[in-house]
């Protein structure tokens, strides 16, 4: 904001004046000691206050205190580096309801150059943040049911496929038939468990300081699950694991990302291959990399690979625990720990999935919070 002597063909310094008076923002400039010298009818209107009673105050006064340390130091910066910042805070009005406003913060600058002051200019944005929040709820509840709807169709098939084995084992007389029936039963149930598992771990959130546990142990643990996962598949599987300090991991959510991942692996390669487990750790990050030999992914594969209920897999899944919802979840998880999944793929070649956690001995110190 610079301050000028240029006169307007339609009443000069007086119409500036009156602009600033009339304009439809709060325009709150200060001098170098950020005490208030200007306040328009718009401030007096958002802020009960007239200008009278708050020119020579404290331009912080009327930030709220659990934003005055970051309103302090933009006022300053642009009083010593000409700098223009952006504010969001809450204010009560007249009649007690809380109004979200934005203030731009800039400097007032002379006609020789010089920062002499500081001005706010503040816009009242509830009406926008609403609108927002309602948007957000609304996606948010059209997404919940698409969700619902997909899940309870695929219990659906589920179910009607497990009690449709159940009447036929029930009237088959050959026992050899009625034991194949059955195993394709326990089967179609060990897909609605893997997918209400990994439901549950997502609708757990945030990772608590109890589900800790060391990724040593934790790895050892999930190579005994693959391994007689993959019995008689002819996968060759492969852990590249170094001797580690402890290095706490949230146990839950990172061994269903795993398991989801792994498991998407082993359903990619029905005529057997390579799986290998890869587990690096820096001082910045765990970084887990997960590589099959088996179809691959084109291009448009890999941008939908995390979408839920959408599933490369079709008639090469039958009898798997397939269920669309395996890298969905695992994609939803990193989120909620912070960590990043990536694929890279090449048709026919295979596919490796990288799970990143950045930072994982401050995760379990600071950012992960007690349930």
């Amino acid at each position: 904001m610079r301050t000028t002597k240029a006169m307007h063909p339609e009443g000069g310094e007086a119409y500036f004046r009156e602009l600033c008076e009339q304009i439809g923002v709060a325009l709150v400039a200060t001098d170098r000691s950020l005490n208030i010298q200007t306040w328009n009818a718009a401030a007096g209107r958002m802020f009960g206050a007239a200008a009278d009673r708050m020119t020579g105050t404290s331009v912080i006064s009327i930030i709220p205190k659990d934003r005055r340390i970051p309103a302090e130091r933009m006022f300053r910066e642009a009083l010593a580096l000409g700098e223009t910042s952006e504010l969001e805070f809450q204010h009560r009005d007249s009649h007690g309801e809380a109004r979200e406003l934005s203030g731009t913060i800039a400097p007032v600058v002379s006609e020789t150059g010089d920062r002499i002051g500081a001005s706010i200019c503040i816009r009242d944005i509830t009406r926008r943040i609403h609108l927002q929040a309602e948007l957000h709820e609304s996606r948010k509840m059209a997404s919940l049911g698409a969700m619902a709807g997909a899940i309870a169709h695929h219990f659906n098939n589920i179910l009607g496929g497990v009690v449709t084995s159940i009447d036929f084992a029930g009237d088959c007389s050959d026992i050899a038939l009625t034991k194949r029936v059955l195993g394709q039963t326990s089967r179609a149930l060990m897909r609605a468990a893997v997918l209400v598992n990994g439901l549950l771990a997502f609708a757990e959130g945030t990772p608590c300081v109890d589900d800790l546990s060391d990724l040593t142990e934790l790895m050892n643990e999930l190579v005994d699950e693959l391994e007689r996962e993959i019995e008689g598949r002819k996968i060759e599987f492969t852990l590249n694991l170094p001797t580690l300090p402890v290095v706490p991991v949230p146990r839950t959510q990172l061994r269903t990302m795993l398991r989801n991942i792994a498991q998407n692996a082993i359903e990619a390669m029905p005529n057997g291959g390579s799986l290998l487990m890869d587990v690096s750790v820096s001082e910045s990050a765990v970084v887990i990399a997960i590589s099959d030999t088996g179809h691959g992914l084109d291009k448009d594969t890999q941008s939908r690979i995390f979408e839920p209920f959408w599933s490369t897999k079709g008639d090469r899944a039958l009898g798997s625990t397939a269920t669309g919802m395996g890298l969905a979840i695992a994609h939803g998880l990193a989120q909620v720990i912070g960590a990043t999944i990536t694929v890279a793929s090449e048709l026919n070649k295979g596919s490796t999935f990288t799970v990143t956690i950045p930072h994982p001995s401050e995760s379990a110190s600071s950012d992960v919070q007690s349930g």
